[in-house]
């Protein structure tokens, strides 16, 4: 019999989990939570750490970009160690960055007759700790060529002096030696020690060492860059060409002549204060040519004798251009870098946070701008004088500076400075000089203008479609993708048999993020493919993006462009639409393009204007068949287009008022 009392006494063992291990086990747990926490705070520190010193770092470069180009204010040693005075920590400026708030300081100080600038940043990281970079330069003064570039990075030792290897001429010509006339004022000569010498006046201007057999001939020439100033006489009607300078920075010489009647030289000096004058006297002109060493990168820019006040305005670029990265620009010089970057062990290019590291590098020996064999366009200046506040590239147009009537040479005003170069001018075109192809490498085109460095860069990528039928045809094969910095920032694969190719676009984040378009081109088809959106406009890119996809058709297509006069740089074009799809308006609303539907034998329609002020006058369009008949209208027009085919071109008039048309 069982005992009840002995079974009360002594029960079955507790199953379950006690308070004490689920304490334990919450405590355990909260460790790892606060190790994976810590963890991922470290990381994001890290990387919010790098991204900041990547924006100092460009922040510090920048101004001593700054600092070089403001070379172009002196002319004498007094001038130059007054501008660059002796000081610790000066000139302090805050400047609101993407990640971070930095400070910027300089301290100046003396190495012999250099000046040894050092550019400090500093901002404090989500701890609130101190970080800061620095960055440092050399300039020294050399007149008269010396308001340029004149760095010289003591720390790299893959960068050379951007001096190149040309050097100061000194003394005069023996007479009675033979020299090889240049046709400009100078000449060349050989003294049979390696040496050659650039003469002018009978001066030994410039000398390119070991440039020469010993025995004498078989030289390497100078480096020689071509083109014209032109003086606005319309705003400009008081300045002479002998007071309008050409400088190159470091060692350099810069002839200025022109061709009298009789085809002789003339130089351009007090003692000849004359020179050429356009058909109908809109501009005075005179040609230039700056000798330079091979290896140079640097600056060729305008002085005028009496100072460059802020009403003097130099127009550089294309007035007629049909890529926004070849758009007029205002500035006093135009800047010749070479880009490349170092390769690491396995030949790809070394990274820092992602983006490719590039240092400036010089031109080669003997180049010649523009290439003579090339039709390129030579590398003008137009002065002209606005109004203070006229700060861009549009005023050119806008103003009539670079779209006078002597400016019509082919029919459209302006193409006399068709392919003229803005203001910066990319050396790896087949243009840089010499380097070790295991240790660095350069891209075909320059990614961005190294002057102005971004902060940081992004890629841009999506798919390029076209009718699987053509995914081999020569059509598909000529198109290609451009971003509105320039040509060469795009990859496009190869289509496959769906008739979709991926593209990637890098695109660079100047502090605010990228805004810019992205294009695509199909050179020789354009009447037979029309893509879409194009551009594709992007706003405020501040990281990787994809699935931007660009769908092209095949067909007929006509096409309608035209550019903008305007009586009030506020009075552009704002949209031109047709067929309920915008058209191309560039950025400046100077210039449009727009493409019709698909069309069986011609095209009929409508494209509707609107401008951001004044009256469109009315007009009618020069036609490949049929007409385009604009009406006038406050604020928008449309213009009717009947039976047209191929490439036609309406250009646009705005005035203050319908009375204002001529």
């Amino acid at each position: 019999m069982t005992n009840r009392k002995t079974c009360r006494q002594y029960p079955h063992a507790a199953k379950g989990i006690g308070l004490i291990e689920v304490l334990i086990a919450m405590f355990v747990l909260a460790i790892g939570v606060l190790a994976l926490s810590k963890m991922q705070g470290d990381f994001l520190s890290t990387s919010a750490t790098n991204k900041a010193k990547t924006e100092a770092i460009a922040i510090a470069q920048s101004r001593l970009e700054d600092m070089r180009n403001y070379m172009n204010q002196v002319e004498t040693v007094d001038e130059f160690n007054t501008l660059y005075a002796i000081a610790a920590d000066t000139n302090s400026a805050t400047i609101t960055g993407v990640n971070s708030a930095f400070t910027r300081t300089e301290t100046i100080t003396a190495n012999g007759d250099l000046r040894n600038v050092e550019v400090a940043v500093n901002w404090n990281d989500a701890a609130g700790l101190g970080q800061s970079v620095t960055l440092n330069t050399d300039l020294k003064f050399i007149s008269p060529r010396g308001p340029g570039d004149l760095a010289v990075d003591i720390e790299d030792s893959l960068i050379t002096s951007p001096t190149g290897r040309a050097t100061r001429g000194e003394g005069l010509l023996q007479p009675g030696v033979t020299t090889i006339p240049n046709n400009d004022g100078t000449s060349l000569y050989d003294p049979g020690d390696g040496d050659l010498q650039l003469v002018y006046d009978g001066k030994i201007v410039l000398t390119l060492e070991e440039a020469c057999d010993s025995g004498g001939g078989n030289c390497t020439s100078f480096v020689k860059i071509k083109g014209r100033v032109y003086i606005d006489t319309t705003t400009q009607n008081n300045l002479d060409s002998e007071d309008v300078f050409v400088h190159a920075s470091e060692a350099a010489f810069c002839s200025r002549y022109y061709l009298d009647s009789l085809g002789n030289v003339q130089t351009v000096s007090a003692a000849n204060p004359n020179a050429l004058t356009t058909a109908n006297g809109d501009y005075e002109y005179y040609n230039y040519t700056c000798y330079l060493g091979g290896g140079w990168h640097g600056n060729i820019g305008i002085l005028l004798s009496g100072g460059v006040a802020q009403t003097d305005k130099v127009c550089l670029g294309d007035p007629v251009y049909a890529n926004a990265w070849e758009a007029p620009v205002i500035a006093l010089r135009r800047a010749y870098r070479g880009m490349i970057y170092e390769k690491d062990s396995i030949g790809a290019p070394v990274t820092v946070n992602g983006d490719i590291v590039y240092s400036s590098y010089g031109i080669a020996d003997a180049t010649e701008l523009p290439d003579p064999t090339s039709g390129d366009h030579t590398h003008d200046f137009v002065i002209s004088s606005m109004a203070t506040s006229q700060t861009e590239g549009s005023n050119c147009i806008s103003e009539g500076v670079m779209v006078r009537s002597d400016s019509d040479t082919n029919g459209v005003n302006g193409d006399l400075f068709e392919g003229n170069p803005e203001d910066f001018f990319c050396l790896n075109g087949g243009y840089l000089d010499n380097y070790d192809t295991n240790e660095y490498g350069a891209n075909t085109t320059c990614p961005f203008d190294p002057t102005n460095p971004p902060v940081e860069g992004h890629e841009v990528s999506g798919i390029v479609s076209v009718p699987a039928a053509y995914s081999s045809d020569p059509m598909a094969a000529a198109i290609g993708v451009n971003t509105s910095d320039g040509p060469g920032n795009c990859l496009l694969g190869t289509f496959a048999n769906d008739g979709s190719a991926s593209y990637v676009c890098d695109v660079y984040n100047w502090g605010s993020g990228w805004t810019g378009d992205i294009h695509t081109t199909f050179e020789g088809y354009e009447l037979q493919l029309s893509c879409s959106p194009n551009p594709l406009s992007l706003s405020n890119v501040v990281d990787d993006e994809e699935d931007h996809d660009i769908s092209c058709t095949v067909g007929n297509f006509a096409q309608i462009s035209g550019s903008i006069t305007t009586s009030n740089a506020t009075k552009v074009l704002d949209t031109a639409v047709i067929s309920g799809v915008p058209c191309t308006v560039n950025v400046d609303g100077l210039s449009y393009s727009c493409t019709t539907d698909d069309y069986v034998t011609n095209w009929d329609g409508l494209i509707t204007f609107t401008v951001s002020g004044g009256y469109i006058c009315p007009d009618n369009g020069v036609v490949n068949t049929g007409s385009i008949t604009l009406a006038g209208g406050s604020g928008s027009a449309n213009a009717t287009v009947t039976d047209i085919t191929g490439v036609n071109q309406l250009d646009i008039d705005i005035q203050n008022n319908s009375s204002s048309c001529l």
